[in-house]
């Protein structure tokens, strides 16, 4: 699910939940905690902007493979 978190003002997956503490990531693998309280759903445009970086993070990884 992709939620934006307040606290770091970033848009991420939640990765697992921990009672009130969920671990968020990112597409390039970067991951934190966070309170529950302090991540709400996604907006469209959010989702969109997570979509476009997860679309990003593969480019740079293919670019990256040895040929």
């Amino acid at each position: 699910m992709a939620v934006h978190d307040s606290r770091s003002e970033l848009v991420a997956v939640i990765d697992a939940f921990y009672g009130a503490v969920v671990k968020l990531i990112r597409p390039a693998g970067f991951t934190w905690e966070s309170r529950r309280v302090s991540v709400r759903p996604a907006t469209e445009y959010e989702k969109n902007q997570l979509r476009a970086l997860e679309r990003h993070h593969r480019q740079q990884l293919a670019r990256d493979e040895p040929t």
